[in-house]
C-alpha cells in the first residue's frame, strides 16, 4: 500500500512540475541614437534592410538571441532585430516601453505619396498611398536616411503610419512634413536596473500541457494505477500463503 502512494504522489508531482513551468520576457534599453530596428539579422546599413532608428531611452522586447551579434525582438507592432551592443538587458517589464502617440502633418503641395521604402526611383511600384494636404492622422515611428527629395534639403523620412480608410504603414519625406521634431521626443526617464544578457532556453516546456498531452498523461495513470493494484495483491497473497504455509507447519510439527 505505501508503494502505491508513493507511486500515485510522483505521478500527480510530475504533471503538476510541466505545468508550473513558464516562460521568462526579457526587454532590454535602447542605448544610442541611431539604433536601427533590422529587418535581418546581418550588419547591413541600406533602407532595404532596416525599418526605421529606434528611440533612445526606450525598450523592446528580447525574442531571441539570433546570433552572436544581433538579438530578435518586439517593438510595438513591429518584429526585427538590433545590434546586442546597442542595447541593455534590464530586469523586469518596464511601464512605458515604447514611444507613442507622436504625431505630425503633411503640408507640401509637391509629393504626398506614402512609399514602401525611402525613395521615388522606383516610381509607382513603391507607392503605398496618397496622403491629402494637412493630413494631421500620421503617427511617428522612427527615421531612416534615404533618397534626398529636394537639392540642398534633407535626406531624412519618416516612417509612420497613416490612418484613413484603414491603417497603412511606409515612409514620408520629412521636408514635406511640420508640426514635428524628431529633436525634440521626449526621453524616457524610467528607472531600472540592468542585468546581464539572458540565456534564451529553447528546450524549455509550455506553460501548460497541450490538451492531448494531459488526455494522455491521464490515460497512462488510469492504466496504471489497476497493475499497482493487481501487484500489490499478489505480493498481499504471497505473504498469506506463506503465513499459511508457516502455521500448517507448525501443526505438522506438534503432531
Amino acid at each position: 500500500m505505501i508503494l502505491l502512494l508513493i507511486i500515485l504522489f510522483s505521478l500527480e508531482n510530475s504533471l503538476l512540475y510541466v505545468s508550473a513551468s513558464t516562460f521568462d520576457t526579457y526587454y532590454a534599453r535602447i542605448m544610442y541614437d541611431d539604433v536601427y530596428l533590422y529587418k535581418s539579422p546581418i550588419d547591413l546599413d541600406e533602407y532595404n534592410n532596416i525599418y526605421f532608428s529606434l528611440p533612445r531611452t526606450y525598450f523592446v522586447e528580447l525574442l531571441e538571441s539570433s546570433n552572436s551579434e544581433f538579438y530578435k525582438v518586439n517593438y510595438l507592432s513591429f518584429t526585427g532585430y538590433v545590434k546586442k551592443d546597442a542595447v541593455q538587458t534590464i530586469v523586469g517589464k518596464p511601464v512605458t516601453p515604447y514611444l507613442e502617440n507622436q504625431n505630425f502633418r503633411v503640408y507640401s503641395e509637391q509629393s504626398r505619396d506614402m512609399r514602401s521604402e525611402p525613395t521615388t526611383t522606383s516610381g509607382s511600384s513603391t507607392q503605398v498611398v496618397y496622403i491629402p494636404l494637412y493630413s494631421r492622422n500620421l503617427t511617428y515611428y522612427g527615421t531612416i536616411l534615404g533618397e534626398q527629395l529636394v537639392d540642398g534639403r534633407t535626406n531624412i523620412w519618416y516612417y509612420c503610419k497613416y490612418s484613413a480608410d484603414q491603417d497603412y504603414y511606409g515612409y514620408v519625406y520629412s521636408d514635406f512634413c511640420d508640426e514635428f521634431d524628431p529633436s525634440e521626443i521626449p526621453l524616457n526617464y524610467e528607472e531600472v536596473s540592468y542585468t546581464s544578457e539572458p540565456t534564451f532556453d529553447t528546450t524549455e516546456e509550455p506553460s501548460s500541457l497541450p490538451v492531448e498531452n494531459k488526455t494522455t498523461a491521464i490515460v497512462i495513470a488510469i492504466l496504471t494505477i489497476p497493475a499497482i493494484i493487481f501487484v500489490f495483491l499478489i505480493l498481499k497473497g504471497g505473504r498469506l500463503l506463506a503465513k499459511d504455509g508457516r502455521s500448517h507447519n507448525k501443526e505438522i510439527r506438534d503432531y
